[in-house]
């Protein structure tokens, strides 16, 4: 994984709680109090979407790594890609076009968030 740093956080149940973040967590500034198995490092959102002219620009893939190291009921020991996808649209055949585009920049996009959260695992999948 990248270079670890510290941060402390003000927890629900445990109080404040120094952990470890990763050098590529986007940071904890202005969230509020979780309890210490909710503590959840979020890397870069990556988005991708397409300029339509029934429905001007379609923002439909946000992606980015995450990891909760001290998840109970879901533990994650090691980053995950965290991956939203949304589109439901009736579109003409030349904004079907648009979007074939934008869902090839999505799939870029997305494989190299995963080659990135791969190479953080230790190049593995466990």
């Amino acid at each position: 994984m990248s270079a670890n740093r510290t941060v402390t956080l003000e927890t629900i149940d445990q109080g404040q709680v120094t952990v470890s973040e990763p050098g590529w967590c986007e940071g904890h500034a202005g969230e509020p109090p979780v309890y210490r198995s909710d503590i959840t490092h979020n890397g870069r959102h990556v988005r991708a979407g397409a300029a339509t002219e029934g429905h001007g620009y379609v923002d439909f893939m946000n992606a980015y790594i995450s990891h909760a190291p001290y998840g109970e009921a879901q533990p994650e020991p090691y980053p995950v890609v965290s991956l939203h996808l949304d589109l439901d649209l009736d579109v003409t055949p030349d904004d079907g076009v648009k979007l074939a585009r934008g869902l090839r920049v999505a799939a870029a996009r997305i494989e190299r968030v995963v080659a990135e959260a791969e190479r953080l695992r230790g190049g593995g999948r466990p």
